[in-house]
């Protein structure tokens, strides 16, 4: 009796053992992340500045993590059906989206419901200012070229965009805001398939993140007429900061320019997150991802926690209102409680 008694006694304290410990396994705290493969998501196309930064950065994030994180371009939708997917995951950390700051302007723009407030920001790596271009064989030859063409010929002039709220898209909107212009919008699924529409002279012009544009403008296949920027890129000498040619643009200017980061789902393990934000720390200090950003003309960012909050914050309020004051945005910036930023 006394030995049936033990033995009940030790199956019920092994059944606790493994309800403890798939329990510690289901809610990320058995310290064995990750144990398999992680997925990576871009919501944009290949060969864009977002996936250039996102595949270069993952090579030390994996050496870390001692796993592969396996890359996907889900594209389409001005970037929301990438960001979508991800929010259909298991906040596990094991699906990571790759973006940039057009996932925190979706509900002003009408695009969807979600924003960065549903996940959880890992690292911020860098940001770059976006270069206007046109192909070598182009009649414009200055900014200025261009803003008399298109104000003298409104609608005539077919602007490349990457969708709603992307870099080219909003620079359009800057442009006609400051210089009464009137550009005809394309859309493409980012920075690849713009340079591929703009060598086959499918577009007249475009705004590509300078990392994109870099090759093109030096092999001699572009002119870049402007960098949407106050300052000028020291990887890009003979291309003028719009800024320093346009004084009335320097306001607008402060803030602009794409940033790039990597997010999980928000109720993500606290300890997971931990994890990947130390991964993606080596990521991010890894000595080819950094000469990556110099050669390109990225500016250095690496942040995390808070930092990373109030720098999408400020570019968000920036963005959206810009958006908004155009007559662009489909809701106000104030029913989504993003405060407008001080002049």
């Amino acid at each position: 009796m006394r030995n049936k008694k033990s033995k009940v006694l030790q199956f019920i304290s092994l059944s606790l053992i493994v309800l403890l410990l798939g329990g510690c396994t289901l809610s990320g705290q058995s310290g064995t992340y990750p144990s398999k493969n992680l997925n990576g998501v871009i919501p944009w196309g290949a060969g864009g500045g977002t996936d250039l930064v996102s595949r270069t950065v993952v090579t030390g994030a994996q050496e870390a993590l001692g796993k592969n994180i396996v890359m996907t371009n889900r594209t389409g939708a001005s970037g929301t059906i990438g960001q979508q997917y991800v929010y259909d995951q298991k906040a596990d950390g094991y699906t990571l989206l790759f973006n940039t700051g057009d996932g925190s302007l979706y509900p002003v723009l009408g695009l969807s419901d979600l924003t960065y407030k549903e996940f959880t920001p890992i690292y911020i790596f860098a940001r770059i200012a976006g270069v206007v271009v046109v192909s070598k064989d182009s009649p414009y030859n200055s900014i200025d070229d261009l803003l008399e063409e298109a104000k003298a010929n409104p609608n005539t002039i077919k602007m490349g965009v990457s969708g709603v709220g992307g870099l080219p898209w909003v620079a359009s909107i800057m442009l006609n805001n400051l210089f009464d212009t009137s550009f005809s919008p394309v859309t493409f699924d980012g920075d690849g398939p713009l340079i591929t529409a703009l060598m086959g002279n499918q577009i007249d012009v475009t705004v590509l993140s300078a990392g994109s544009a870099m090759q093109y403008l030096q092999q001699g296949d572009f002119k870049g007429l402007a960098v949407i920027s106050n300052d000028q890129i020291e990887a890009l000498p003979d291309v003028p900061a719009l800024g320093a040619l346009k004084p009335e643009a320097q306001s607008m200017l402060q803030t602009t320019g794409p940033w790039f980061g990597v997010f999980v789902k928000k109720e993500t393990p606290e300890d997971v997150v931990a994890k990947l934000t130390e991964a993606f720390k080596a990521g991010y200090e890894n000595e080819t991802f950094q000469e990556f950003l110099k050669t390109n003309g990225y500016t250095p960012l690496g942040l995390t926690g808070d930092a990373a909050w109030d720098h999408i914050n400020a570019w968000q309020s920036q963005q959206a209102w810009l958006i908004h004051d155009a007559g662009q945005s489909q809701a106000s910036p104030e029913e989504f409680d993003i405060p407008r930023p001080a002049q």
